[in-house]
């Protein structure tokens, strides 16, 4: 056993909780690990039935090769050092398993000459399909490792255990917010006094659009109109209210809608619901609010009927009239807009019907302008 002193220690746990949040870390993690272990090979691997994800302290793509991987699932040892307890370090092979070990195949052809003499692990994560461990090496020209080295790789175990979670957490928080800053609608996330905590950009343009009937307001959201306000207020209110702490609201959907004065300003469908926030320092999670935003209008987008066309399979005729009638036209005044005659617009429609397996004008409209795609 070398020993060490607590600054080492302290050092390697700082760079493993740096890991958590930098990925690249991880590397630095591996090799610190080996040199205060004296290892001559450490590695960080995940383990599935095809393939071996590593970052190793000695690169070395043979290690991951398939002949590799299927040697291994041969062996006993897979079996047994799958089996065992997460966040639990231990000698692999163990003592009595050692001298039947440096008899088999992938002693022979893999530790062997690797000089994978001596071994400690510690399994990291277990799945259906995969696992997770760490694993630190000797070569044989250095001593086996002792009960104290087991014992400080158990101190230092739960520290990893605890950097993948965080790291985990971190990258779904970070693909989260990478989620929301793609999807073509607005979405704002806000505390239960409509304070804004995050949004994405499609939100900022709908919110900073001079005729918005929504605004940002300092760092709140605010409706434009009084009458909307309370209603707007109830429901983020509602969203946000826990039951027995555990248990959130339930939300709803609020249509707001500008001056009859302004029929072109775009109206705005906000549908509120739960979202809870993620947790800080230790304290409970705080329930949010996600109000998602859609502008309502009778116009339908740009692309529209190239939309239907691929969707039903209209011919491009049809697409154009149908999208007509999306668009409040009547067959009169969409025949009209498409160049046709209103006989030969019922002969499109005839055909829309059966393709879209509607039956009326009222039923086709309706199912168009659910396939809307959002702007």
């Amino acid at each position: 056993m070398i020993h060490h002193s607590l600054n080492e220690i302290a050092a390697l746990i700082g760079v493993i909780y740096e890991a958590a949040y930098d990925r690249s870390r991880w590397q630095k993690v591996v090799t610190d690990l080996g040199d205060l272990f004296d290892g001559s090979r450490t590695c960080i691997s995940r383990f599935r039935r095809n393939s071996v994800d590593a970052v190793m302290s000695v690169a070395d793509p043979d290690l991951l090769s398939q002949e590799t991987i299927e040697a291994l699932l041969r062996d006993p040892i897979y079996g047994t050092s799958k089996a065992e307890p997460v966040g639990v370090a231990c000698r692999r092979p163990s003592a009595a398993d050692e001298a039947a070990f440096r008899e088999r195949e992938i002693w022979l052809n893999c530790f062997r000459p690797r000089d994978m003499h001596h071994g400690i692990a510690c399994n990291l994560a277990s799945s259906s399909d995969a696992y997770w461990f760490v694993d630190i090496q000797r070569g044989a020209r250095q001593p086996a490792f002792e009960d104290a080295d087991v014992d400080l790789l158990q101190k230092i175990a739960p520290h990893i255990l605890r950097a993948g979670q965080i790291g985990r957490n971190f990258q779904a928080g970070s693909l989260l917010a990478l989620s929301f800053s793609h999807l073509p609608f607005g979405v704002v996330v806000v505390d239960g006094h409509q304070r804004i905590v995050q949004m994405n950009e499609a939100a900022e343009t709908i919110l900073a659009h001079p005729g918005s009937l929504l605004r940002a307001s300092g760092d709140e959201i605010q409706a434009a109109n009084f009458k909307d306000a309370q209603p707007l207020r109830k429901l983020v209110a509602n969203a946000c209210a826990a039951y027995d702490d555990l248990m959130p609201g339930k939300g709803g959907t609020l249509l707001l809608r500008g001056d009859r004065e302004q029929p072109d300003r775009p109206e705005l469908l906000a549908s509120i619901t739960p979202f809870v926030h993620a947790p800080a320092y230790g304290l409970a999670p705080e329930h949010c609010a996600m109000i998602m935003l859609r502008e309502v209008s009778f116009q339908v987008s740009d692309g529209f009927a190239d939309h239907i066309r691929i969707l039903f399979e209209l011919t491009p005729a049809e697409a154009t009239l149908a999208a007509a009638l999306a668009a409040g036209y009547s067959l009169k005044d969409a025949a009209a807009s498409s160049g046709i005659t209103v006989k030969t617009s019922r002969t499109y429609l005839e055909r829309i019907f059966a393709k879209t397996r509607t039956r009326q004008q009222s039923q086709l409209v309706a199912l168009l302008k659910s396939t809307e795609p959002f702007r």
